[in-house]
């Protein structure tokens, strides 16, 4: 939605209407209430899909909390709506377990994120908890979206996908020595978890 403007429902409406009228793609409504100051109602939601369908509208709600969210958009719209887990993986397992169409994670991580989908797609509750706890302790070190950047760069780096690790400012976070040393323990144990767990 618009951050620069704390725009009503009926705008709101009019701008994702615009977005999804100018284009043949499905569009991902994402709530993102911690940049807009509040998440998006569940009237617009259910509006939106009821005018456009679910093959041309999909939701990725953010608004804390996540899982009571996920089951609401979920009643409201009569289980049409394709939703996507919003929280880059942290609430990956609780959100399954409400019938979510997907996830969509940062790219940091996503060997591990892939692999936690798969334990639980076929139900093996040991697999998706050995891999869920490695994977969410570093994604605990990510709570703002500067630490998401730095630490996403940091980790992009250290995989040699990416060249640097530049943040391109203004920031409200840089990652320090002490956070990097922690960020490289956990990624140490998540990559003996990831050999360990088939």
């Amino acid at each position: 939605p618009p951050v620069a403007t704390a725009c009503g429902e009926a705008e709101l409406a009019k701008y994702y209407q615009s977005i999804i009228d100018a284009c043949s793609i499905p569009v991902v409504v994402q709530d993102a209430s911690s940049y807009m100051g509040r998440p998006l109602s569940l009237d617009l939601y259910r509006r939106l899909l009821d005018e456009y369908g679910p093959q041309r509208v999909l939701f990725k709600p953010e608004a804390s909390p996540i899982g009571p969210r996920l089951s609401a958009l979920h009643e409201a719209t009569g289980h049409q709506a394709q939703v996507f887990e919003g929280t880059g993986g942290v609430a990956l397992v609780d959100s399954h377990r409400r019938g979510i169409a997907g996830t969509m994670p940062g790219a940091d991580l996503i060997v591990a994120i892939v692999r936690i989908w798969r334990a639980l797609k076929d139900g093996d509750e040991r697999r998706i908890y050995q891999l869920y706890g490695p994977t969410v302790a570093l994604l605990s070190l990510q709570n703002s979206l500067d630490s998401f950047l730095a630490i996403e760069k940091y980790l992009l780096l250290k995989q040699g996908i990416f060249r640097n690790r530049i943040v391109r400012g203004p920031v409200g976070y840089t990652l320090d020595d002490h956070t990097a040393r922690e960020v490289d323990r956990l990624w140490d144990v998540l990559q003996m978890t990831l050999r360990e767990v088939q």
